[in-house]
C-alpha cells in the first residue's frame, strides 16, 4: 500500500465545517427543546448565532430579574478563538416592542493557534435593543473592547444576530 502524503486543508474550508457543525448542533437542539410559553422569564435559555465582529455562537441566559447573562463564541477555525461573556440589564422601551439592554463583560481568548498561541484578556460593554417575535429574538448591539494582553488595543465592534429559545422554565 502506497504511503501517502499528508494534505493540507486550503483556508476557508474550516471555517465552513465549523458553521456547518455550529448548525447542526442549533438544530439538534432545537427539535428536542421544550415549547415556549413566554420569553425573559428566569431561566429561560437562547442560542443562535450573531453576524459581525466577533461573529459565531451566541448564548442569552436569564436568571432573576433583572440579571441577563450574554456570551458569544468565535473561531475563525484555524487562527483564534474568543469569547466574550455580558452580565446585561434589560429594559422595554415603552410603546415598543422593543427592548434596551446594557452591561459590562469580559474578553478572553487566544491566537496564533497554529503558532504559538497567545493569550488575549481585555473587558467589554455591551449596548443594543432586541425585539421578540414568538421564540426567537432578534439583537442588534455595539461592543466597545480594552485588550490588555498580548498588547493594549482599543475596537468598538458591532453585531446583529439571532437567537431561538430553547428553554423555559
Amino acid at each position: 500500500m502506497p504511503l501517502r502524503e499528508p494534505t493540507r486543508a486550503t483556508p476557508g474550508r474550516r471555517p465552513t465545517r465549523a458553521l456547518a457543525s455550529l448548525v447542526v448542533l442549533v438544530l439538534l437542539i432545537a427539535a428536542t427543546a421544550s415549547p415556549a410559553t413566554a420569553q425573559r422569564q428566569p431561566g429561560a435559555l437562547g442560542a443562535g448565532f450573531q453576524v459581525g465582529r466577533p461573529g459565531g455562537l451566541a448564548l442569552k441566559w436569564y436568571r432573576s430579574s433583572p440579571a441577563v447573562y450574554d456570551g458569544i463564541i468565535s473561531t475563525d477555525g484555524d487562527d483564534f478563538i474568543v469569547g466574550h461573556m455580558h452580565r446585561l440589564w434589560e429594559r422595554p422601551i415603552s410603546d415598543s416592542p422593543l427592548h434596551l439592554f446594557a452591561g459590562p463583560g469580559l474578553m478572553v481568548g487566544t491566537s496564533r493557534l497554529t503558532q504559538s498561541p497567545r493569550l488575549r484578556l481585555g473587558l467589554s460593554g455591551e449596548v443594543g435593543l432586541n425585539f421578540y417575535a414568538e421564540r426567537f429574538e432578534v439583537f442588534l448591539h455595539v461592543t466597545p473592547v480594552l485588550r490588555f494582553l498580548p498588547s493594549t488595543h482599543t475596537a468598538v465592534d458591532g453585531n446583529v444576530g439571532l437567537r431561538y429559545y430553547l428553554r423555559f422554565p
